[in-house]
């Protein structure tokens, strides 16, 4: 039988590109196997060492996380990846803390602490999104506009003053953790 501790799956769930983008990367870098999570068979995590988990951020939620929970029994030998893709700076605490947040509603601390997880900045472009994160991509920028320009940050500043175009804060060098920790 093949030794499977090096081996690597990536899964990842794309809805406009950003983590796909990334997701490919990380599987090129590593020599892994790629599915979107739309072709994936669950049947297959036994067969690989590393299993890295790749979502775009969507109102918060996460698609993937409930691979690891289902499969954990499988997956607690092997090492465990976590990456979300959002717009949001993931140089800020304030962002990273958010998302920390809403991972400790949807996933046990048992299963968490044993998933090393990234944040990687996606983009958007607002012409391909969907009838419904339109609406809500609008409704958020009505609310941080109500704030009034003494109360918004930075990050707001820039939402406001790019919303409607194409922004792409993708960076093959934002994956450099994952490939150094899965090579350990």
């Amino acid at each position: 039988m093949e030794n499977i501790i090096n081996k690597v799956l990536v899964v990842y769930f794309s809805k406009y590109g950003s983590t796909k983008k990334y997701a490919k990367w990380i599987a090129e870098e590593l020599s892994g196997d790629i599915y979107s999570i739309n072709n994936f068979k669950e049947n297959i995590l036994n067969n690989y060492g590393v299993i890295i988990i790749g979502s775009g951020l969507y109102a918060g939620n996460i698609r993937g996380i409930n691979i690891i929970i289902k499969n954990y029994e499988i997956l607690k030998s092997k090492k465990i990846v976590l990456f979300t893709c959002g717009l949001a700076d993931y140089d800020k605490i304030e962002n990273i803390n958010s998302i920390n947040k809403r991972l400790e509603k949807k996933i046990p601390k048992n299963i968490k602490d044993t998933i090393k997880i990234y944040y990687l900045r996606g983009g958007i472009n607002y012409k391909k999104l969907s009838l419904k994160h339109k609406i809500m991509m609008g409704l958020l920028k009505m609310v941080t506009m109500k704030k009034g320009l003494k109360k918004i940050n930075e990050e707001d500043k820039e939402f406001i003053e790019t919303y409607g175009q194409k922004i792409d804060f993708t960076d093959k060098n934002n994956i450099k953790g994952i490939i150094e920790y899965c090579k350990k």
